[in-house]
């Protein structure tokens, strides 16, 4: 990785760049960076993912929705 500037972009991509040959890209992760982390740091992370996982899974059924919609059904949330 280039000095400088670290961006989300290119932390991603220097992680993927990195895999190892199994392209185990979780087993990397945790080895090269989470050790590296305070308690404090890894609780923060944990929730940020949280929110993006269900972020993510909240768009899916949104476009679940439009799709049924757009085919004539009516959804409705309980």
């Amino acid at each position: 990785m280039a000095k400088g500037k670290v961006t989300p972009g290119v932390l991603v991509n220097t992680i993927r760049e990195n895999q190892n040959n199994n392209k185990t890209l979780k087993a990397l992760f945790a080895s090269q960076f989470l050790g590296k982390l305070s308690i404090e740091e890894l609780e923060a992370m944990k929730s940020n993912i949280n929110k993006e996982i269900e972020k993510r899974a909240h768009k899916v059924i949104e476009e679940k929705i439009k799709f049924l919609e757009k085919h004539g059904y009516k959804v409705q949330q309980s």
